[in-house]
């Protein structure tokens, strides 16, 4: 005798309703909260204002996909290897010592340590610098660790496009062993225009276009290669401009965007804490989820951008990893 179950209406839709409920409480894929990959991508002389006068889908994304400020703050004096050097250190001008702003090989290099160095030692963290500008030499200490690669603004095909393509090629090339895992990508484009044509001119803003089309190519390759979703992208300034110059205390030259996104990062947050440059290394630590190293910087991560707070040890006062 066949076996039947007979369930009111009523009771039908409560136990389609207990259904639904199962099935979209089911627990999602636990999302990354550090990142395996770091990527800082210097646009040289980008005002923060640039991005609302060029087109730049690419960046407006990253802002949208992470969180960001429009008044964070660069050094002095607002040039950009002292600038670049602040960055990579942590530290002020005056205790890093780079207050020029020209390639002058007498003058010796960088002697403070880098963001390279500290995610190396003490994260096992393999590097790969792209500069446009052969200055920026003063402040990258070149290694077996570091792979590094130059080529000037101002040379014939050293555009941003080449860069972001030399960034995934060089990637796809390394060896397993070799591979890099914390980026930094220069962009000088707009800062040439800049000086050649004034800040906010029509040229500087096509070479803002220029610069976010080419970051675009970065993030397709970095999918393609299936980093993308365990990367954190860090995009900022090294000065603004005014006028065919920089290098003041104004707001036009001082006053920098500073954007950040990937795992653990708040989407569509606008940061409310003061930023400096000078906050990206120990941020860049911050987002691989390294907290066991000492160095005498004045890097503060960027906290607030962050989904939870780690049990992390203050810059400057923990222990040196073993």
């Amino acid at each position: 005798m066949p076996f039947r179950i007979h369930v009111a209406p009523g009771k039908i839709i409560a136990l389609l309703f207990i259904g639904l409920f199962f099935v979209t409480e089911a627990p999602a894929a636990d999302k990354p909260s550090y990142a395996d990959t770091v990527v800082i991508i210097m646009v040289d002389g980008l005002r923060p204002d640039a991005l609302k006068q060029a087109k730049t889908p690419v960046l407006e994304g990253l802002i949208k996909r992470g969180s960001f400020t429009m008044k964070a703050q660069t050094v002095t004096p607002s040039r950009t290897l002292p600038a670049f050097t602040s960055m990579l250190t942590g530290l002020p001008v005056e205790t890093h010592g780079v207050d020029w702003n020209d390639y002058e090989p007498q003058r010796g290099f960088l002697k403070a340590p880098t963001v390279f160095e500290i995610a190396t030692f003490n994260g096992s963290k393999w590097g790969a610098a792209f500069i446009q500008k052969e200055k920026l030499l003063h402040a990258i200490k070149q290694d077996r660790r570091m792979d590094l690669h130059v080529c000037n603004v101002s040379e014939p095909g050293c555009t941003a496009k080449k860069i972001a393509a030399d960034v995934i090629n060089s990637y796809k090339t390394s060896t397993d062993s070799t591979k890099p895992s914390l980026f930094l990508i220069h962009f000088a484009e707009a800062d040439h225009a800049g000086h050649a044509d004034g800040w906010m001119s029509k040229p500087y803003l096509k070479a803002v276009e220029d610069i976010d089309r080419a970051i675009g190519t970065l993030l397709k390759g970095f999918k393609e290669l299936g980093l993308y979703e365990r990367t954190t992208f860090i995009v900022s300034a090294d000065h603004g401009g005014h006028g065919t110059t920089h290098g003041t205390t104004m707001p036009e030259d001082m006053t920098i965007p500073w954007i950040a996104a990937g795992p653990g990062v708040k989407v569509g947050h606008e940061i409310k804490q003061p930023v400096s440059l000078m906050d990206t290394p120990a941020t860049v630590m911050r987002a691989f989820g390294i907290s066991d190293y000492y160095v005498e910087w004045k890097s503060r991560s960027v906290e607030e951008m962050f989904e939870a707070a780690i049990a992390a040890t203050p810059a400057g006062t923990g222990q040196p990893s073993q």
